[in-house]
């Protein structure tokens, strides 16, 4: 199976695709990054701008078209801090949703928080003792 892997973060829209099969581990076939800041895209009341709506909207449906490209079977999508803490996420998920059909899932902050810690932790190894990890998106 071919599984793409879209995360949209506070700096970067990343696309990452896997051939994944059971009982293995995944292998990556290919990856792209696009820097948006959207971090940066945050307006005074606390909500993701238009530009920065439009530019999430852009680089979504590149990696959509990428992902279909390198003959995915599923693209899974999600979205953290930026859009996740952002006042007006619901129309900017909604927008993303009918603009590109790409349904991004929100990552709850522990959640993320979780995953990150254990990809490092897979990374290094349980033995590399102990570690500092800074997530900037």
């Amino acid at each position: 199976m071919r599984l793409g892997v879209l995360d949209v973060g506070s700096n970067t829209v990343h696309l990452l695709v896997v051939d994944a099969h059971h009982g293995a581990h995944p292998w990556p076939a290919h990856s792209e990054k696009v820097v948006l800041r959207l971090a940066e895209q945050i307006g005074p009341d606390g909500a993701l701008t238009e530009v920065g709506s439009d530019m999430l909207i852009r680089a979504v449906s590149m990696a959509k078209a990428a992902a279909a490209g390198l003959n995915t079977d599923d693209l899974i999508a999600f979205a953290t801090s930026a859009v996740r803490d952002a006042t007006n996420a619901a129309e900017v998920l909604a927008r993303v949703r009918d603009e590109t059909g790409v349904r991004l899932e929100v990552l709850p902050g522990a959640d993320e928080a979780r995953m990150t810690f254990l990809a490092v932790r897979r990374w290094f190894g349980w033995s590399a003792g102990r570690l500092l990890l800074l997530d900037i998106g």
